[in-house]
């Protein structure tokens, strides 16, 4: 049983192992067969539709099966919408921009729709593309469709597109074009950032739309560093302290700084972004004051003497009134800052203080009965043609009579017996001019005799001498060394003048009698000692008389004579004046120098036959002939 057994098992092991090879290698060679036919089949379809596409293949909607590369993008283009033909436009507030869209070449992307058309059952293994075909035959392929543009430009246009919409922002300005300041308002700037643009367009384009699109872009505000509400501010401040005059009461009136005096006060200034500085200046209003005070101001009128007949009496002292001017300016000052800061100031009031005399009625009584005459000098003179007459130096006398001069006080020619006008009453007379003589037209010429005799007054009563100088040329009926010219020539004014220097009033009298002229000074005296001494001269040089003939019957009739100029020796002087007080003690040392130019004398003869040729000139002496 059991080698029976053994020898069954054995035939069935081989015949089984002999089956599966069979089956093997039959199914080996099926596949063979499978692939082979498959390579041919394949081969034979690519070459049946080569260069074009398979059946069953759309490109979108469109079929394009059978159709060649440029067959197939005619008839992609020709049933499709035209992607090129719209437009972007992108708008933000009243700006426009339009993009067209051939100028970002957007299309079809016809290349790469057309290569995966005809890729289609031509890729992979024999395998592959039989089975891609056969499927493609039954359910049919569609290659989707695809929109591209040139990114890159479609950016640098959204970009110009930001960049031109930027806005910067305007501050909120200040100006004073009629003295009152205004603001001109600020202005809110804006920005595009073009990124999020640029996503929302491509977003647009991303579609088989031909249609136009519109963009509507929201900027971003970008707020100014000054408001318009800052500035306003700053100018309602300013425009509030003068919005009105401020009235001043001060010594019982009522006077008005007016809205447009304090507007020049003021001022605003930007000393930081968004930040005014308003500034009232002091110095206007210091200045002001000081003309207010000038106008509201008393001196205070000290005692001083006068005569009744030849009896000195006591005029009387008076108080004065004085307006403090740095307090007055301060008040004002702060009564505008309180404009500034929100208060109201209509008005202000100015205290003025009592002045008192400084020489008082009771000391002039107490002094009255010693008032003596101190000094006193008198010129004589010829009234003629050169003097007006004489009036040229009556009227400065006139007006000088009677003047009191207080201790401390300095009396000024020109300031009492000026203006040198004709209707002050001076006439034409002669005068002195860059050193020759001016014989008629001058007016007030000839006035020197008045203010040399008051000089002379004042020095020999002792006083301390102030403003002199001498004549351009030494006129003999002054002192040598002792005269006293007055000029006015524009600015410019030469005067006279001396202080007195004494603890008591004195008073200046004026006496004009036919061809003198008399200046005498009364006080208290104080027991003070002049001494004068008498002239030194030197550098003489003596003057002589010219004679020059001149044809020119209309000026000079033939052998008449004119005389143009005088001659006068020229030199140098000095006068020592030496001032003692009671105890002995010098009050003044002064030495008065004067410096006078030679004058050579000209005389114009008319010419006539027989005489020199006219232009002749002889010297010294008289003229030879007729």
């Amino acid at each position: 049983m059991t080698a029976e057994a053994q020898s069954v098992g054995a035939v069935s092991e081989r015949s089984n192992r002999f089956g599966w090879r069979h089956a093997v290698i039959a199914f080996l060679i099926t596949l063979a067969a499978i692939f082979l036919f498959s390579v041919a089949f394949a081969s034979a379809y690519a070459a049946l539709h080569a260069d074009h596409v398979l059946p069953g293949v759309k490109v979108g909607p469109v079929a394009v099966a059978g159709l060649d590369r440029a067959q197939t993008e005619a008839a992609v283009r020709s049933a499709l919408p035209d992607l090129g033909s719209g437009q972007l436009t992108l708008h933000i507030g009243d700006q426009t921009d339009v993009i067209s869209y051939a100028q970002i070449g957007r299309d079809y992307d016809m290349e790469g729709m057309l290569n995966a058309a005809l890729a289609i059952g031509r890729a992979g293994g024999p395998l592959d593309q039989v089975n891609e075909q056969l499927r493609t035959v039954v359910n049919g392929v569609s290659v989707p469709l695809i929109v591209t543009w040139d990114a890159d430009r479609l950016a640098q246009l959204i970009s110009a597109f930001s960049a031109a919409a930027y806005e910067a922002p305007v501050d909120a300005t200040i100006s004073r074009p009629d003295g009152r300041y205004v603001v001109t308002p600020a202005v809110a700037g804006q920005s595009v950032d073009p990124a999020p643009i640029l996503a929302e367009a491509m977003a647009a384009l991303d579609n088989l739309a031909s249609a136009d699109t519109t963009l509507d872009v929201t900027p971003t505000v970008i707020a100014p560093s000054i408001s318009t509400e800052q500035a306003q501010a700053a100018a309602d401040r300013a425009n509030s302290v003068a919005a009105s005059g401020l009235s001043i009461s001060v010594a019982g009136q009522q006077r008005t700084i007016d809205a447009e005096t304090i507007n020049g006060w003021l001022h605003l200034d930007e000393v930081s972004a968004g930040d005014w500085q308003l500034t009232i200046e002091q110095a206007p209003i210091t200045q002001w004051v000081a003309v207010l005070k000038s106008d509201v101001d008393i001196a205070a009128t000290d005692a001083g003497y006068t005569f009744n007949g030849t009896k000195p009496v006591v005029t009387q002292a008076a108080n004065g009134r004085s307006l403090g001017a740095e307090a007055a300016a301060a008040s004002i000052h702060d009564a505008l800052q309180a404009r500034a800061d929100g208060s109201a100031a209509d008005g202000v009031s100015l205290a003025m203080a009592t002045v008192e005399p400084g020489f008082s009625t009771a000391q002039a009584q107490s002094l009255v009965g010693q008032v003596k005459r101190l000094s006193s000098w008198t010129t004589h003179y010829d009234a003629s043609a050169h003097n007006g007459f004489g009036q040229n130096i009556r009227r400065p006398t006139n007006l000088i009579d009677g003047t009191v001069v207080e201790p401390g006080e300095t009396f000024d020619y020109l300031a009492v017996a000026g203006p040198i006008t004709g209707r002050n009453g001076y006439t034409d007379g002669a005068a002195i001019i860059h050193g020759n003589s001016v014989l008629d037209g001058v007016l007030g010429g000839g006035l020197c005799s008045s203010s040399t005799t008051l000089f002379n007054a004042a020095l020999r009563a002792g006083f301390d001498m102030g403003a002199r100088r001498n004549h351009a040329y030494y006129i003999d009926r002054y002192p040598v060394g002792l005269d006293a010219t007055i000029w006015v020539n524009g600015s410019y004014a030469q005067s006279m003048s001396f202080t007195n220097d004494s603890e008591f009033p004195i008073l200046i009298r004026g006496i004009n009698r036919k061809g003198s002229v008399t200046f005498s000074i009364y006080g208290v005296p104080d027991g003070r000692q002049v001494h004068i001494a008498k002239a030194k001269v030197w550098d003489e040089k003596p003057a002589w008389t010219q004679y020059k003939y001149v044809n020119d019957p209309v000026e000079i009739k033939p052998g008449g004579r004119k005389r143009i100029e005088y001659a006068f020796d020229g030199f140098q002087s000095s006068v020592e004046r030496v001032v003692t007080a009671a105890n002995g003690s010098v009050l003044h040392d002064d030495t008065f120098r004067s410096s006078y130019r030679r004058v050579v004398g000209l005389v114009l003869i008319g010419w006539q036959e027989g005489d020199p040729p006219p232009g002749t000139v002889k010297e010294p002496g008289k003229p030879s002939g007729s």
